[in-house]
């Protein structure tokens, strides 16, 4: 039984906490300290992510009630990963860590595949370890100074110098403790500028954040969701969820400095279709860094806290409920409505919205709303409702108001009344007169007339006089005429009005055989372009159209042009031809870096998953064993 066990301080890591006891304790051999420890001489002395951890917790319950998911969340760098990891697999790296047998955990995390290195060696802040000697008379490693991106303390806004631990190469088994001796301070020469600090301390405080709040892990869903809603809030997507890559690009390299991006490995290079910026704005198909997910938050002008805290949801018109603006309506221009459908505007690519209150009014307008002012505004009145034709069939026919006033009474203009009254078959002064004194010429309609011969008539006179006419141009010149046989005798009206002149067509205009020639030309200087690229990107027909600026051409009239479209059956690729050419290339680049050809380095280099096909896992074992 142990006798006893240091007290844990601030923010410190494990490994730096067993190697505290290892000095104390007295003992001569590392592996005694595991056997006291883990009741195990195999147990490896893993800085980030260790395992073995409900053994540990066994022997120390009778000293400290800490649980092994307890020195999980608060002594190991896993709350820096866990937030970005799918339920699932969050469930499967925690109970791997407990379990004294744990395999593949630093690759179940992504930390082997990332294109983001761990430390080489355990850090440290200078002041904060001024700090530490002077209130606990001794050195300890703290677990933030320890994840990869932190690279100037939060705190003192210095930046980490290295210390003489490395993470890998010395023995296995043996934990060191922070010392004067291996912490000693290197004279730096400061040649970054201020902006740069400010943004690696801004991010080093997003990540000791994360690391107080231990998050639930996220599915990939949600943060394509929330990516989504701020990218179309921000105007670098439409309403349709169609990314503005390029806009995104330049305003992502503009935000950060590059050398910020260098020094977290996250650059962003400029007509590339394929980095890991353009990659995190659509599905996730992969897992991303912590520190990229990071730096895409704080570029939508959103704290870390902030982010984890509220739903998003795109909202153009704000949340329900919206303004009724039926002005007959007893709670006229107050916030009643509660239906709303969004869709995308194809015309001007905004979302346009259509409002249906319980009053009948059915009104849409475009958004999204930038102001206050832009509540109140009507885009296009699709139904008036019951109310307001109630209320417009009491000014007209009781209480017998001019055209002007009515439209005034009704917050409408006068053509929308005489719209209105044409369709509802009221009866008002203001046609009487009309009829009387301008429209002479015009045979009168009888309301009640069961042979209607006279608007017959006039509509063929019409014809005659305007023998050039389309029925609309008719509809025009006698309005009241058309209105009248529309409503009382339209199949007349039909049979007896200018047929519909159909274009005739003026022949082939276009030479396809000579156009299929010409794009087969510009096809291959493409896709020789895509396939000389010094990272492989995949050879697609989208691809392809966006470089030669024919991306429509291709979509809709390929079938007119058999030899491009032969060509590009042949040339594009499936997502398992492009990973097995990845894979192929990775062999080869490791092979011109003199690093022996891994599995894992060969996937982390090609940028695969776990989840890659079968054919694609055959390929890799392939060409592995080839180069044995």
């Amino acid at each position: 039984m142990l006798g006893f066990y240091p007290t844990p301080y601030p923010d410190e890591l494990l490994y730096s906490l067993i190697a505290r006891y290892h000095i104390r304790s007295g003992s001569t051999s590392p592996k005694i300290t595991l056997s006291e420890l883990f009741g195990s001489t195999t147990t490896i002395a893993t800085i980030d992510l260790p395992a073995n951890l409900n053994n540990l917790t066994k022997r120390l319950q009778h000293l400290t009630p800490n649980l092994a998911s307890d020195l999980i969340d608060k002594h190991t760098l896993y709350p820096f990963y866990q937030t970005f990891l799918p339920p699932q697999r969050d469930r499967s790296i925690r109970q791997s860590m407990k379990a004294s047998r744990a395999a593949n955990i630093h690759t179940r995390a992504g930390i082997m595949a990332s294109a983001i290195p761990v430390p080489r060696y355990l850090r440290f802040c200078p002041q904060c370890n001024s700090e530490d000697l002077e209130l606990y008379g001794e050195l300890y490693w703290h677990r933030l100074h320890q994840i990869p991106g932190v690279l100037v303390c939060p705190k003192h806004g210095v930046f980490l110098q290295a210390s003489s631990i490395p993470t890998q190469g010395f023995n296995r088994h043996q934990y060191h403790a922070a010392s004067l001796d291996n912490c000693q301070l290197v004279e730096q020469y400061d040649t970054y500028r201020d902006r740069t600090r400010e943004q690696l301390q801004l991010i080093a405080l997003d990540i000791l954040w994360l690391l107080n709040r231990n998050l639930p892990a996220h599915a990939p869903e949600y943060f394509q969701r929330q990516y989504r809603s701020l990218l179309i809030d921000r105007g670098l997507a439409n309403s349709n969820g169609r990314v503005y890559q390029d806009r995104i690009q330049t305003d992502f390299r503009s935000f950060y400095d590059r050398e910020v991006l260098t020094l977290l490995d996250s650059t962003v290079e400029e007509n590339c279709a394929s980095n890991w910026l353009v990659s995190i704005t659509r599905k996730h198909h992969k897992s991303f860094h912590p520190i990229r997910h990071l730096l895409f938050i704080r570029f939508l002008n959103d704290t870390v806290s902030r982010f984890f805290r509220d739903n998003y949801q795109y909202q153009p018109f704000g949340k329900a409920p919206w303004i009724c603006l039926n002005a007959v309506a007893s709670h006229y221009r107050q916030s009643v409505v509660m239906e709303l459908k969004v869709s995308h505007c194809l015309e001007n690519k905004q979302p346009l919205g259509v409002f249906t209150c319980e009053c009948g009014m059915i009104y849409c307008r475009t958004g999204p709303d930038r102001s206050e002012e832009d509540k109140y505004k009507i885009g296009k009145i699709i139904a008036f409702g019951e109310l307001w034709e109630e209320k417009l069939r009491e000014l007209v026919e009781q209480q017998k108001l001019g055209l002007r006033a009515v439209a005034r009474e009704l917050n409408v203009d006068t053509r929308t009344v005489k719209r209105y009254v044409l369709r509802l078959q009221l009866v008002s002064h203001w046609e009487k007169r009309s009829q009387l004194s301008i429209e002479p010429t015009e045979p009168p309609i009888a309301k009640q007339s069961p042979i209607p011969t006279a608007q017959r008539e006039y509509w063929m006179s019409l014809q005659q006089q305007y023998p050039q006419a389309t029925k609309t141009e008719l509809r025009k010149i006698s309005p009241a005429t058309y209105a009248w046989l529309y409503r009382k005798d339209r199949e007349w009206l039909n049979n007896n009005s200018p047929v519909l002149q159909q274009p005739v067509a003026t022949g082939e205009r276009v030479d396809w055989g000579e156009r299929d020639l010409d794009v087969l030309d510009r096809v291959k200087a493409s896709v020789d372009s895509i396939l000389q690229t010094e990272i492989p990107v995949r050879v697609t027909m989208s691809r392809i159209g966006k470089s030669i600026g024919l991306s429509a051409l291709l979509e809709q009239h390929l079938d007119l042009m058999p030899m491009t479209r032969d060509y590009l059956t042949m040339v594009t690729e499936s997502i398992d031809d492009f990973q097995i050419r990845r894979i192929r290339w990775a062999v080869n680049e490791l092979d011109r870096r003199g690093k022996q050809v891994l599995n894992w380095r060969v996937m982390r280099l090609a940028g695969l998953g776990e989840d890659v096909s079968d054919l694609v896992g055959l390929a890799i074992e392939q060409e592995i064993s080839s180069r044995s």
